[in-house]
């Protein structure tokens, strides 16, 4: 089907708005110290609101991706925009002596599911109207969610400030239920087998994982299938962790005030949203698997200097190499599933697949959280971290030679 029927670029300019909107999700260490003061929750059962959110991913990208399948991407962002911004606005009336499971309730599952299921629909339809630039349009789209929390992380800082922790959600909620209507008014579903003007599909054969468009069971039945999931894992976990606790990392660990530990969660995030863009468009070039085995060396390094850094500039210099990579990754695996598992079924596979990022999400910002309560800082964390890289770069060079085969089983 033409391009001159769909302006794809503004369909994708709307999904990265949308997803500017979820990603305030990111911005969990900036509310999570206002709301630990004015209801003295421990730092351990707020890391754990973070952990939740994210925890229930493959619950959100599954059910997302099912019914974008189905019914198309449209009704999938308003199933999901209402279940975000109704999270986000319920969790601004918390009343005070109120249990911190109504913030896993309001805050982790409503909003973290409807934020999941908001970008299971922006991310399965842009995928699907760029088959000639997957990796450089799934970087764009996931470059909105990473830098909601850019955004939002010093607006959030101020209204927190002049309003209230509890007024803050109030607005963040309101305010992003009209953004994300008005950006739905572009939003047009990507047709079967979309091919944009100018451009010739390469040939595809019955024997190539991109002809085969498998089911979920079919997909988790090979091998090379929970290669990638592990990839994932490994990739996301030093990301999350960090982006989790980059307030509290600058302020207990370099003695940032408030103010400034929020602007450097947004530098962070903001190399997670050019990561995702750069390392997309890279590995167009150079291709996926060479791609992920250099985010390994950056984000296993900047972990190193993590640990024995004592200055700003270096706590900043691994914020940004670790937000670069931890972008990378969730740009990265959505065409890899596409390319492999084909199109018709993606929303449901790559929501599938997305019980790796679920894993680490599990793990990585609680594990941080334990350990500052156990040792006063975060550096036996960093070093758990560095050894997750470690292995995730083992499994890239298995992915690598797994992924030849298959292509040399095609010549």
């Amino acid at each position: 089907m033409s391009e001159q029927n769909y302006n794809r670029w503004l369909i994708l300019a709307a999904a990265v708005i949308m997803n500017l909107c979820i990603g305030t999700l990111y911005a969990w260490s900036v509310f999570a110290k206002p709301l630990g003061a004015l209801f003295t929750w421990a730092p351990p059962a707020l890391a754990l609101a973070f952990t939740i959110n994210h925890g229930l991913s493959p619950v959100s990208m599954i059910g997302g991706g099912f019914i974008q399948d189905k019914l198309g991407s449209k009704t999938t962002i308003v199933i999901g925009g209402l279940m975000f911004s109704a999270g986000l606005i319920l969790t601004g009336f918390l009343s005070e002596g109120s249990s911190i499971g109504k913030l896993y309730l309001t805050y982790s599952t409503l909003a973290g599911i409807g934020g999941g299921v908001v970008y299971a629909g922006t991310m399965a339809n842009t995928v699907k109207f760029f088959p000639d630039k997957r990796g450089l349009a799934a970087g764009i789209c996931a470059a909105g969610y990473g830098c909601g929390a850019m955004l939002m992380a010093p607006i959030a800082s101020v209204l927190i400030i002049k309003y209230g922790i509890l007024s803050c959600f109030q607005i963040l909620g309101s305010v992003f239920f009209v953004v994300i209507a008005l950006a739905l008014t572009v939003t047009k579903r990507a047709p079967a087998n979309y091919i944009p003007d100018g451009w010739t599909p390469p040939v595809v054969t019955t024997t190539t994982p991109a002809g085969a468009n498998s089911k979920w069971t079919q997909m988790i039945s090979e091998g090379i299938w929970w290669v990638i999931m592990i990839m994932l894992y490994c990739g996301a976990m030093s990301g999350l962790m960090v982006v989790a606790h980059a307030s509290p990392i600058g302020q207990l660990m370099f003695d940032l005030p408030p103010m400034k530990a929020a602007f450097f969660v947004s530098v962070i995030t903001l190399a997670n949203a050019f990561g995702r863009i750069g390392f997309g468009a890279l590995s167009d070039k150079i291709g996926r698997s060479n791609t992920i085995m250099l985010m390994y060396i950056v984000s296993a390094l900047s972990m190193l200097n993590l640990t024995f850094t004592t200055c700003v500039a270096g706590f900043v210099a691994s914020g940004i190499g670790v937000g670069a990579v931890f972008g990378g990754f969730l740009c990265l695996i959505p065409p890899i599933i596409g390319e492999r598992y084909g199109m018709k079924n993606f929303g449901v596979n790559y929501g599938v697949t997305f019980i790796g990022f679920s894993l680490a999400a599990l793990t990585g910002p609680l594990l941080a959280a334990k350990i500052r309560v156990a040792s006063g800082d975060y550096n036996q964390a960093f070093w758990i971290a560095l050894g997750v890289n470690v292995v995730g770069l083992v499994f890239a060079f298995l992915y690598r030679t797994m992924d030849n085969k298959t292509q040399d089983k095609v010549r």
